[in-house]
């Protein structure tokens, strides 16, 4: 699994960080935020809103939304894409598979 900086929080997303999935990083917005200001730091205007930007076409909660709106609205960053030895290791997994 890929890991996350969300500089906003200062905290990272991934397999060993301070959240596990970004689910997690929402629930956490909203417990330590009045419910109006977490709405706003996700740019949403009503439980509506948030509700459409985390569901995907079937009616699902979609962790890759979550993500997604979590990078935009918390200053995130792709760790694996800063560091050259991860990329390094992805294209060599690559090779293997045959990609």
């Amino acid at each position: 699994m890929d890991t996350y900086r969300l500089n906003d929080l200062q905290a990272t997303v991934g397999m060993f960080g301070d959240f596990s999935n970004f689910k997690d990083v929402i629930d956490y917005i909203f417990e330590t935020n009045p419910f109006k200001k977490a709405l706003d730091i996700f740019g949403c205007d009503d439980v509506q809103d948030l509700s459409e930007a985390l569901t995907n076409s079937k009616g699902e909660f979609d962790e890759d939304l979550a993500k997604n709106l979590c990078m935009d609205c918390l200053d995130g960053v792709d760790e694996d894409d800063e560091d050259p030895e991860a990329e390094w290791g992805d294209e060599m997994y690559c090779r293997q598979a045959g990609k």
